[in-house]
């Protein structure tokens, strides 16, 4: 990298940082018509190659122990909790951020953000845990369960699950 920086490079004569002079700027020659003479081109010690390869496909899991298969979503959303209801809301282009309301933001410089709002937990978490859990908790537990409905999964056809959660 130390040779990129070399002082053989000439700036260029569009670099605004550059101060330059009206008969140096190879736009406005005088007019003799005479042009600057140019440095030596340097030597540099490292070559400079290209090549073109296609790109090719990824190649296909055949171990079957290391193959993975999406049989449900679930989601919990500033759009709803039904995986339809939030893909139409995101064609359509609506926005969930509003304002906040679920606790006193004035003393904050963002008052806006996306809350979920309308969600219940019923049929997915019992009382006394949907009581004792943080939200995040009881949305990643309803969405969980709703994806293995989703997959047919539920019940005693639970076998081995993977669960992934990214919040992003």
């Amino acid at each position: 990298m130390q040779a990129l920086h070399s002082a053989a490079f000439r700036p260029s004569p569009l670099d605004p940082l550059h101060k330059q002079t009206s008969t140096s700027h190879p736009l406005f020659h005088s007019s003799n018509n005479a042009k600057p003479p140019t440095p030596p081109s340097p030597k540099l010690p490292f070559s400079i190659s290209a090549s073109a390869s296609t790109p090719s496909a990824p190649k296909r899991e055949t171990d079957p122990k290391k193959r993975v298969v999406i049989t449900g979503m679930g989601l919990v959303s500033v759009f709803g909790n039904d995986v339809d209801a939030y893909y139409e809301k995101l064609l359509a282009g609506e926005s969930g951020i509003t304002l906040i309301d679920r606790f006193d933001a004035s003393k904050f410089p963002t008052r806006f953000g996306g809350q979920i709002r309308g969600f219940k937990s019923e049929g997915y978490i019992d009382g006394k845990n949907d009581r004792r859990l943080d939200d995040c908790l009881r949305y990643c537990i309803v969405a969980g369960k709703k994806a293995l409905e989703g997959a047919d999964l539920g019940g005693d056809r639970l076998g081995k699950v993977c669960v992934i959660y990214d919040p992003c």
